[in-house]
């Protein structure tokens, strides 16, 4: 079901329908329980702002967005949200590859988030709060972490803004260069975020660009995940952030002339094109540590994550 969204206004004799009801008149092939199901999974958008209630009342003039795949959406297995951490103010999840944090555009469905909240929800917490501290891409994997009282959100998004929760990633990069070998090096290049998703590399003077360090430590030379017809070697590499914006390991890795295995956004030839078959279908990053004071207590708290197969360094390379 998938296409681009169906975009209507709400007409005169409209005005005070329900939502699933105007659903119903307006999108073919919807009755009543599907359109209650399409807007639960959150597919529907009044006036830009995602409804999740069937029985709320439009009125007229209201514009109404919907997503009909969000009526495909699977939730999220159970056993998929992986515990690494909880008490009473924070829970610390092992994102899998591929899944989102947070709500995509066309659906809740499938999310880490929203599957906490079922989670939670299945343990008998009544409407329980989920407030998301940082954010990691869908193809990563990794380290998640989630406040569970409003008073921990406020101090754990304060330490976030002040750079004071410290994050560490593991990454494999293809080599297009040979900077990689050094035993550590940085990247300060600013990004502009894009309207369309994404970001650039910006110019110092571009009052768009924001300052942006990403610090990289090289770990072991490995060959390619995808087999020798791929190209050249493949890199390990350990990064830690002094800033957090939108692709920014991946921005700048690709930058230095090394894009993340898998990434299909970043750098040229970032995706091998010989054996498209064998090359990585997710994204070689992965969030595996995680620093940050008790959001009441103030004690160092410190996480880790078991690294993915393709992330762990060769014996012969210790």
């Amino acid at each position: 079901m998938k296409g681009s969204p169906k975009r209507f206004r709400v007409v005169p004799q409209e005005q005070g329908s329900t939502l699933r009801n105007l659903l119903v008149r307006r999108v073919g092939g919807l009755d009543r329980d599907r359109a209650a199901a399409l807007i639960r999974a959150g597919g529907v958008y009044v006036n830009r702002l995602r409804v999740r209630l069937p029985q709320v009342l439009v009125a007229a003039g209201e514009r109404v967005t919907v997503y009909l795949e969000a009526l495909d959406a699977e939730p999220l297995a159970p056993e998929r949200v992986v515990f690494v951490h909880r008490d009473d103010d924070f829970v610390i999840l092992d994102k899998p590859a591929g899944v989102p944090v947070t709500p995509t555009r066309e659906t809740a469905v499938g999310c880490l988030s929203e599957a906490l909240i079922h989670k939670l929800e299945s343990e008998g917490v009544s409407r329980p709060y989920v407030g998301v501290v940082h954010r990691l891409d869908r193809g990563a994997s990794g380290l998640i972490l989630f406040t569970v009282r409003g008073v921990a959100n406020k101090s754990l998004h304060k330490q976030f803004r002040d750079h004071e929760i410290r994050r560490g990633y593991r990454i494999r990069a293809r080599s297009e260069s040979g900077q990689a070998s050094a035993a550590a090096f940085s990247c300060d290049a600013p990004l502009i975020k894009l309207r369309e998703g994404g970001v650039e590399i910006g110019g110092a003077s571009d009052s768009r660009a924001k300052s942006a360090v990403t610090h990289f430590r090289h770990l072991a030379e490995l060959p390619p995940l995808a087999g020798p017809e791929a190209g050249g070697p493949e890199h390990l590499l350990d990064v830690e952030l002094e800033t957090g914006r939108t692709h920014q390991i991946r921005a700048h890795a690709a930058h230095l002339g090394f894009p993340v295995v898998g990434d299909r956004r970043y750098g040229r030839g970032a995706v091998p094109s010989a054996a498209p078959s064998a090359a990585p279908s997710h994204l070689c990053l992965h969030a595996w540590t995680l620093d940050f004071a008790h959001p009441r207590t103030g004690e160092a708290q410190h996480f880790e994550s078991v690294l993915p197969e393709w992330a762990r360094v060769p014996a012969s390379e210790r």
